[in-house]
């Protein structure tokens, strides 16, 4: 008996003076991607005063002081990106080693379903070439990862979140991975030739004031701050519902740029998502500290809604066109042509990711001699019974070039809209827009509806022609 107890006190006395480990966010794990070329803030709690942190690309150790609550926050500098994994170790007395870290470029992807939505796809709707792309992911292995923030029941401000972390691609983990964010990463690394980290942060059905806190959404005139803060509302539609529980997790993780496919739930209030999401951007660089980030969105698809022929969802695009003006390093893609009149949820992710890594390549990346987006409607002139209209983003033209374009309408003074024949001048990037109805004709609209099928106006690169109309009546029908 004596002899066992001398034993435990001789273990006791060799036991490390101390215990602590630190405890890791689920944003900073194994096969995480860091930003390259930068200052990237790593955190975490700790039961100590101090934390080391040592990153093995430079074998450089930083030193962290933890907070009353345990918290502590440090930034360490990244190198250029690469495919060579590095390992991290953070300690608090009992060291903990994070392997297999990428350096490269990390964007974060937020909006609701459509950006939600999974590579296997909805029930009933399907992701094109998916299957194709799923078992080719091998491929991607050091080259893409990402990690998709979980929902949640819970709804106060949260900190972190359990249950999930960085994915390296296979089949069987892409499947769950954002289809539009998946393709997207794909063709970036392709071009950039270095990896790409995907923060995926999606709530489908979301409004965009779920996104923002309260002091955000009252800056915006005309908005009533109580009513879109209603306890009654679920947690994606409530104000700062989601900005609290979804977005506050991610904020310390440095990225290059924002992703957001969002506004079908805003139909109804299409009036005010231009300045809600100018406020909502100034607020997430503010968040980030990164007054410039690069913010690329997704013009809403073509789809009935309540009814095709209805143009509330036309409004919401003509919205978000609007928001260029007053958010500065911002683009949108068009996806006039990929709409599903009856499923509001477009198979064609892969062209979104194309057209979305086409804009970031082409305006945050350098890429030279390409248009970043579609054709923009820029002036009508008016000859005779015809409308000229002259669009922009079409350096070789407009195409098809011999063919009727479907999609146009035109009014006289009496504000009556009737469909219009169409076609391209020439080899130009011209449209002239004709009706027998009207004689002398005062506006122009193009696939200013909920749906418009067979829309086929694109440049030569096969982006798509943006939506407009020339007038600002009241009576839009």
């Amino acid at each position: 008996m004596k002899k066992q107890f001398l034993l435990l006190i001789l273990s006791l006395l060799f036991l490390p003076l101390a215990q602590g480990k630190v405890k890791l966010p689920a944003m900073m794990g194994d096969h995480m991607v860091l930003q390259q070329n930068s200052s990237v803030k790593l955190w975490g709690w700790a039961d100590g005063k101090k934390v080391t942190v040592t990153t093995s690309w430079n074998n450089r150790t930083y030193q962290a002081s933890t907070d009353k609550d345990g918290a502590w926050l440090v930034k360490v500098d990244t190198p250029k990106g690469g495919y060579t994994p590095y390992s991290i170790t953070i300690s608090d007395g009992t060291p903990v080693t994070l392997s297999d870290i990428l350096i490269g470029e990390v964007w974060i992807c937020s909006g609701q379903s459509n950006m939600e939505m999974r590579m296997m796809g909805n029930a009933a709707q399907p992701i094109d070439n998916s299957l194709e792309t799923l078992l080719n992911t091998s491929n991607y292995r050091d080259r893409i990862r990402f990690i998709t923030v979980p929902r949640t029941k819970d709804e106060k401000q949260r900190a972190d979140f359990e249950d999930r972390k960085w994915e390296v691609p296979a089949p069987e983990t892409t499947i769950d991975c954002s289809a539009a964010g998946y393709f997207f990463a794909r063709q970036l690394t392709e071009s950039l030739h270095i990896p790409v980290g995907l923060v995926i942060n999606s709530w489908g059905g979301s409004r965009i004031e779920a996104w923002m806190d309260e002091k955000t959404l009252a800056s915006v005139e005309g908005m009533n701050v109580k009513a879109a803060g209603n306890p009654k509302l679920s947690m994606s539609q409530r104000l700062s519902g989601l900005y609290d529980t979804m977005l506050w997790p991610v904020k310390n993780f440095t990225a290059r740029g924002f992703l957001w496919y969002q506004g079908e739930s805003n139909i109804s209030n299409y009036q005010f998502y231009a300045p809600m999401m100018t406020a909502m951007v100034q607020l997430w660089r503010n968040v980030w500290e990164a007054p410039d980030m690069p913010f690329y969105y997704v013009q809403i698809a073509p789809h009935q809604y309540k009814d095709s022929r209805d143009t509330g969802a036309a409004l919401l695009r003509e919205a978000q066109m609007e928001a260029l003006k007053t958010i500065p390093n911002s683009g949108i893609i068009p996806t006039t042509d990929i709409g599903d009149e009856f499923c509001i949820h477009p198979s064609q992710k892969e062209v979104v990711g194309l057209r979305l890594a086409t804009l970031a390549l082409t305006k945050t990346y350098g890429v030279r001699r390409l248009p970043s987006t579609g054709p923009v409607m820029t002036k009508v002139d008016y000859s005779g019974n015809k409308a000229i209209v002259t669009f922009n983003n079409a350096p070789a033209g407009l195409f098809p070039t011999f063919s009727e374009l479907e999609g146009f309408e035109i009014a006289g003074a009496d504000k009556k809209f009737y469909p219009a024949k169409a076609k391209i001048i020439g080899r130009t990037n011209t449209v002239e827009v004709w009706s027998e109805e009207v004689a002398q004709p005062v506006a122009v609209r193009y696939a200013f509806r909920n749906y418009v099928g067979n829309i086929t106006l694109r440049n030569t690169f096969g982006l798509s022609a943006f939506p407009f109309r020339t007038d600002t009546w009241d009576d839009v029908k």
